[in-house]
């Protein structure tokens, strides 16, 4: 897919929500026509700096190839004279340090909410509940959990949002010599829905037929449509561990199965 280079011309607010607290700005393309409103996540914010950011766009773009809901990504350029007219100084300081290259996503509108603490996951949401919780292993994402779900949510529709803390094998804490076996990562048990799929049998087809897809060239796509400024070694080890897990990808999906009994 092509990611979007967008211009951020106008500090809307400060969203209180996650850890990062991102910024709504409005945007425009390369020929100045208005993109609308972006969740702008700022450089200068990340804990993870760059790593965070590339952890952010392509675990966009994975959902997206994957066929499981998350907002629209973009890459969100910030001139460092906005900060200029922000009155907070903190703030403007954040964004002044945060010049050039962001990740956005669309913001979501039409009365969606938080998914909400201890809610049931409905019958017509299981199935995609199962892919999410999947995907969250794929990608080694310890940020969805029962009090933090990281979720868009109105009736039958959701979005998946924040994957900044995504990607956790960069960093080796936990090192696995096969990728597609999940067993030894502890943070799947604390998933929002572990607890509400656990015991119950999950359909998992559709996902695995669209992570047989995931092939080569796409994730190589993927990948170079992180910007040079995000990039280090931490590429290769993205890529690697992808190609694992698809090229294992009935082991890997037997591994959520199994993981849910």
């Amino acid at each position: 897919m092509t990611i979007p280079i967008l211009n951020a011309t106008s500090l809307q607010r400060v969203l209180q929500s996650g850890r990062t607290q991102p910024c709504l700005f409005f945007c425009e393309d390369e020929s100045g026509q208005s993109d609308g409103e972006y969740v702008v996540k700022l450089k200068a914010g990340m804990e993870n700096g760059v790593n965070g950011l590339a952890a952010e766009l392509i675990a966009s773009q994975l959902a997206n190839f994957l066929d499981i809901p998350t907002p629209e990504p973009a890459i969100i350029e910030l001139d460092p004279l906005l900060a200029e007219v922000i009155p907070d100084p903190e703030l403007s300081r954040k964004i002044k340090e945060s010049a050039g290259l962001n990740f956005g996503s669309r913001v979501i509108t039409g009365g969606f909410e938080t998914w909400p603490v201890g809610k049931a996951i409905p019958s017509s949401l299981k199935t995609l509940a199962a892919e999410i919780f999947a995907f969250d292993a794929l990608i080694q994402n310890p940020d969805r959990k029962v009090n933090k779900p990281n979720i868009l949510w109105k009736g039958d529709n959701l979005y998946i949002i924040d994957h900044e803390m995504s990607l956790m094998f960069i960093y080796e804490i936990l090192p696995m010599q096969n990728p597609w076996q999940i067993t030894n990562l502890r943070f799947i048990k604390e998933h929002l829905f572990y607890g509400n799929l656990k015991g119950q049998t999950v359909n998992l087809d559709r996902f695995a037929g669209a992570l047989d897809l995931l092939t080569d060239n796409v994730i190589e796509t993927i990948l170079v449509n992180v910007p040079e400024a995000w990039q280090s070694n931490n590429i290769s080890k993205i890529k690697t561990h992808i190609n694992e897990i698809v090229h294992h990808s009935n082991d890997f999906v037997d591994e959520i199965r199994r993981a849910l009994q």
